[in-house]
């Protein structure tokens, strides 16, 4: 383990990549960069997700290729296998967006809970993250989010259900010593999120946290319910697991409050958003004792400032406590320069029907091209690393 880590180091970033992948990982950025053009390709990957039209070969070999692990299981057990040639974990996420009826989420409980098996039993050490909207409808879903709790539940047969899904899938978690990871979504549902997973996490992080919650720090009542849940779990003496992300939809909370005559909840610059992170991050890593956390960023500074908390606190455990993570396809600067000085880092592999994967790749080219020197930098990167690859 190092403390000063070069983040830029492209040949140990980019190792896992061919110089064709690399090359199409370019091309790819480089489309992204192009808002107008971005918003073209979404408008049109919306017509072939409404009117099911015969085009989804042609997100399947574009953006799909570069963010997602492939449409089947096995096509994913063998990236995770592959990325741990290079010490990088990875977190295994079903893509199951877009379904309402019980049949489906049983189906999607199904399958997330096989694949934590698995994980256990072929790839001891990588990580599952589950979607609540994935096994209940969202309006609902949202519905629930302003009524009361009793007991930690709201009394309702569908809830019943919705929590015995949740249940499930954390019990077979634990069993199999797999690592969870629950996935926040629209603020209007998080207050429900945060309440489901505070009960699992006291149910099942007994000894080191099992179950993790995702606070997006863009939110500006994250940093309170930061330190209210370390309080709260320490007093009723569990590990809670936190996950540390930006967040992913600023602009859908910022319009849906303007739109409903509302402040909105998230922060109005993105140095505030960078600051309340880092507070995130000073807070977990000086309560390591307390807390389980992933750090799951794309900034280099956030990154070093991690770091640079992993060496203040002393955290010599850190590799089972502090956790790394970004999104495939995104930052490998990060996630392989991390994994080969010593660090717990990880991958976000996203696997599923392309169908099913539409929402989430629509998110990543949004997020891509509206970030303002992030797609600039992957682009530049790239091209460094293809530059310096053909003078070999």
């Amino acid at each position: 383990m190092k403390n000063n880590i070069d983040l830029e180091d492209l040949k140990t970033a980019y190792c896992y990549k061919s110089n064709k992948e690399l090359k199409f990982t370019y091309f790819i950025f480089r489309i992204l960069q192009n808002q107008k053009l971005v918003k073209l390709l979404i408008s049109f990957t919306n017509s072939i997700l409404k009117y099911n039209l015969p085009f989804k070969f042609i997100i399947k070999k574009t953006v799909f290729n570069v963010f997602c692990a492939g449409e089947d299981i096995d096509t994913a057990f063998k990236k995770i296998n592959y990325l741990e040639k290079f010490k990088v974990k990875s977190v295994l996420d079903y893509v199951s967006e877009g379904e309402n009826n019980d049949e489906s989420f049983d189906a999607n409980t199904k399958i997330i809970v096989s694949n934590i098996i698995r994980l256990g039993k072929e790839c001891p050490g990588n990580y599952i993250s589950v979607k609540i909207s994935g096994l209940e409808n969202p309006k609902f879903l949202a519905y629930c989010n302003g009524m009361e709790f009793v007991n930690d539940l709201i009394i309702s047969p569908r809830f019943d259900r919705l929590i015995s899904r949740i249940d499930l899938i954390c019990k077979t978690a634990r069993d199999s010593k797999v690592i969870l990871f629950i996935d926040a979504e629209d603020r209007c549902m998080q207050d429900l999120f945060d309440k489901i997973t505070e009960t699992m996490m006291e149910k099942y992080n007994k000894d080191y946290a099992v179950v993790f919650n995702t606070l997006q720090m863009y939110l500006k009542d994250r940093l309170n319910y930061l330190n209210t849940l370390i309080e709260a779990a320490d007093r009723k003496n569990y590990v809670p697991g936190i996950k540390l992300v930006r967040g992913a939809y600023v602009e859908k909370e910022r319009e849906k409050a303007i739109k409903e005559g509302k402040i909105p909840p998230v922060f109005d610059t993105k140095k505030e958003t960078d600051d309340s992170f880092n507070q995130a991050v000073e807070i977990c890593l000086r309560e390591f004792k307390k807390v389980d956390s992933c750090i799951a960023t794309h900034n280099n500074d956030s990154t070093i400032h991690a770091i640079n908390c992993i060496h203040k606190y002393n955290i010599t455990n850190h590799y089972s406590k502090v956790r790394f993570s970004q999104l495939y396809g995104m930052s490998d600067n990060l996630t392989f320069n991390l994994s080969i000085n010593g660090y717990n880092s990880s991958k976000y592999l996203p696997y599923g029907e392309v169908k099913k994967a539409i929402p989430y790749l629509i998110r990543r080219s949004e997020e891509n091209s509206s970030i303002d020197g992030q797609i600039i930098d992957e682009v530049i990167r790239l091209k460094k690393e293809i530059e310096r690859r053909d003078k070999l």
